[in-house]
């Protein structure tokens, strides 16, 4: 199944860049775009890196994994085309993603090393990927169908969205997707299979990590909009000896300015099983749940707009037993404004008490500082993000997190942005002797979007 499932993942996209040579004549005789982005930043690390927690930089099995102090250099490019006629929008994106000064390398981010399942998800390097490549056919005004090479988020990404803080993208789809839209309400439902992040091969003709079947839709109301969606989620590959097919459904309701004010709730359960090699199945029984409330006091100097909220997901109480209550995002991004700056958790075990403030010191500038105060949900259980895991553990503060984020936009097209993320680490990381160092980052970003019209004659 897992072979032919991945025969048809790579007949799709094969089959839209086909559809895409066959109707360019066609195609020139609409409108055809020349765009893209530019991206550049600078990071200084500090007391950690992607694989390992402190100034020794020991992993979670006690091993030196790179360095704590690293100065890196990322740049990400996205080039390709884009067609837009009445019924038909056509894409082709090709994106590089480099890194200098990294202490580690892509032998970090191998899984499952040295079997029949191993694969690369490397968060930093990527070289002339396939970004896009789909083929859009809108039958009438409210029906459409995408297939091909494609990004599928909806809300705050936190379900499904494709993690593309990081310099490498997150999620990525060659799949088939129908759509109904009618005025604000929508209804999507989809096929597809998620690429691997390899620097040294072509996704199209290398194996997919996962395939997935999903359902997200809105309902507009005059105060909200309630979005209920569901997904099954199967893993392509044995994991450690573990194969997931999980199930999630969940309901989002969110109002970005009801009167000042705003909210957003979500809750989500997951299901299903790890089927193992050798031994019986482990059954999955996991929730997460995020409730924000804030108000906007618009009348005052800068516009503030605070925001209070609860983030969770529950953890496994007994990790060593045949049921798994450790909560598992679905096809949802972990980096950038979710869960702190220093992008040090992922939504798994977490407890995330924040606090938002949000500044207007002018039309092109935005300030933004967040607190983060991180828990584990469950003390018997790790510490998602990097695998710590203490036996007999008895703390469950991971640390405070303060973020600062000053963003100005130049132009529609160029855009500036400074981060300053500190974590003052807890008693979960100092008492178990995992590391005595607070850690943070700094981060100077630049990006340029271009978009230029191709003269056909």
């Amino acid at each position: 199944m897992t072979t032919s499932m991945t025969k048809l993942s790579q007949t799709l996209s094969l089959l839209m860049l086909t559809t895409l040579l066959l109707v360019q004549p066609v195609l020139l005789a609409e409108t055809l775009r020349f765009d893209g982005e530019i991206r550049e930043r600078f990071e200084i690390w500090a007391g950690l890196n992607k694989k390992a927690y402190g100034d020794q930089s020991l992993d979670f099995k006690g091993k030196k994994t790179g360095n704590s102090n690293d100065a890196l250099l990322l740049q990400r490019l996205i080039l390709g085309l884009t067609y837009q006629s009445k019924r038909v929008t056509a894409k082709i994106h090709l994106y590089d993603a480099s890194v200098w000064g990294w202490s580690l390398d892509q032998n970090h981010f191998i899984k499952n090393k040295g079997t029949d399942d191993e694969y690369v998800m490397n968060p930093y390097e990527e070289h002339w990927e396939l970004f896009d490549g789909y083929l859009e056919t809108r039958f009438n005004n409210q029906l459409s169908l995408k297939v091909g090479r494609q990004k599928i988020w909806y809300g705050d990404k936190r379900a499904f969205g494709p993690g593309s803080w990081g310099n490498s993208i997150g999620w990525l789809w060659d799949a088939a997707r129908f759509s109904y839209k009618k005025k604000r309400h929508f209804f999507d439902i989809w096929y597809g299979q998620t690429k691997t992040k390899d620097p040294e091969s072509f996704s199209l003709t290398s194996k997919h990590a996962y395939q997935g079947v999903g359902m997200y839709s809105r309902i507009q109301l005059p105060f909200g909009a309630i979005e209920p969606f569901l997904t099954w989620k199967n893993a392509l590959f044995y994991n450690s000896g573990k194969q997931e097919e999980s199930y999630f459904w969940g309901l989002r309701l969110f109002e970005p300015d009801f009167y000042d004010f705003n909210y957003d709730i979500s809750g989500i359960k997951e299901t299903g099983a790890f089927h193992q090699r050798t031994g019986p199945d482990l059954d999955i029984d996991a929730y997460a749940y995020v409730i924000k409330l804030g108000y906007t006091f618009k009348a005052l100097p800068l516009q503030p707009k605070v925001v209070i909220g609860r983030v969770y997901a529950s953890g496994d109480a007994e990790p060593d037993n045949d049921d798994i209550t450790r909560f598992a995002r679905p096809f949802g991004s972990t980096d950038g404004t979710h869960y702190g700056r220093l992008d040090a958790m992922f939504w798994g075990n977490m407890v995330d008490n924040q606090l938002n403030l949000s500044l207007k010191p002018h039309p092109k500038w935005d300030l933004k500082i967040a607190y983060h105060r991180f828990y584990l949900a469950d003390n018997a259980d790790q510490w998602t993000y990097y695998k710590y895991q203490v036996a007999d553990n008895q703390y469950d503060h991971i640390g405070d997190e303060i973020d600062w984020v000053l963003k100005y936009d130049y132009s529609k097209s160029l855009q500036f942005q400074a981060i300053y993320a500190y974590l003052n680490a807890g008693r979960f990381i100092t008492e178990n002797e995992i590391a005595q160092n607070d850690a943070s980052r700094f981060m100077l970003q630049v990006q340029y979007q271009f978009d230029y019209p191709v003269k056909m004659r």
